[in-house]
């Protein structure tokens, strides 16, 4: 019979029902599932363009199935790889010692502007990079007094990093924002893409990728008088980026290798550059 993709839970996903969901996975006895089945989650910046590819895939592999679960992180994509439930987890990170020693085997495969965003009813298009630490240092509001709502990620999630390391103002600002009582935390990407698009004020990092993949209603601003794309990236007028890794464990099926094969092919590539990434080998820094 043919097989199909399915996109379970939707475009958001929300972390107390990935949680649920993980956990299930890890603990539930062993499911019966087809060979040709290539089941994928992760990070949620990467997951609707993971769906997109696999739809694009199946046209060409029509006895292929792929199926993406909930988004979970970049860590517990990973975990459910090494537990044996998913084919693929998608990540924002390199692998840890850990997790190699374990087994997994990491692929990098695109790169796309890490970006910041603000609620569209906010005029606002774009910001310096130090008018950015002032944010989130809490030493600025919006013009005319309103208040600015900060959006942060754990001091664990894989955004920390990145902030930090944009500038030595940035890491000290990101610190204060960390200790700071009364802050917003968004455990998920789509946690935090949710809370920018809703949130009156809202301010908050995210990624190039999922604004277009996912089409959401917030405003990608210049930094430093430059406009975030692709090709901004690759010419480093617009430095700033966050790295996506297909996380397998050793010896994949033939199924999974084809698929990695197809999303690093020229036609993967397409897709991947339509939504705000640029295709990376490996070997490529990231």
């Amino acid at each position: 019979m043919e097989g199909s993709l399915f996109l379970i839970g939707g475009r958001r996903t929300y972390s107390g029902w990935a949680v649920a969901v993980l956990a299930v996975m890890l603990v539930s006895g062993s499911r019966s599932v087809a060979a040709e089945t290539i089941r994928i989650s992760g990070t949620g910046g990467a997951m609707e363009t993971m769906r997109i590819l696999g739809e694009a895939f199946r046209k060409n592999n029509p006895g292929m199935r792929v199926e993406l679960m909930p988004g979970m992180g970049s860590s517990g994509g990973i975990k459910a790889v090494l537990a044996g439930r998913l084919e693929i987890g998608l990540s924002g990170r390199t692998l840890n010692d850990e997790e190699r020693l374990r087994g997994a085997v990491e692929t990098r495969y695109a790169k796309t502007p890490f970006v910041f965003a603000v609620n569209r009813t906010l005029k606002i298009t774009g910001m310096t990079l130090d008018g950015v630490a002032a944010i989130y240092a809490g030493k600025r509001d919006w013009e005319g007094g309103k208040r600015i709502r900060l959006v942060l990620r754990s001091p664990e999630d894989t955004d920390v990093p990145i902030l930090k390391g944009m500038s030595p103002a940035m890491s000290a600002a990101v610190d204060i924002a960390v200790r700071r009582k009364g802050m917003i935390i968004a455990t998920t990407d789509d946690d935090a893409a949710n809370t920018i698009e809703n949130v009156p004020g809202a301010f908050g990092g995210t990624t190039l990728a999922l604004f277009l993949s996912e089409k959401r209603a917030f405003r990608v601003l210049a930094l430093d008088g430059v406009v975030p794309s692709v090709q901004t990236m690759t010419d480093r007028s617009y430095p700033y980026s966050k790295t996506f890794f297909m996380v397998t464990r050793k010896n994949p099926s033939a199924a999974v290798r084809r698929f990695i094969d197809f999303v690093r092919s020229p036609a993967g590539s397409a897709i991947l550059l339509k939504y705000g990434q640029a295709a990376v080998q490996q070997g490529t820094r990231p």
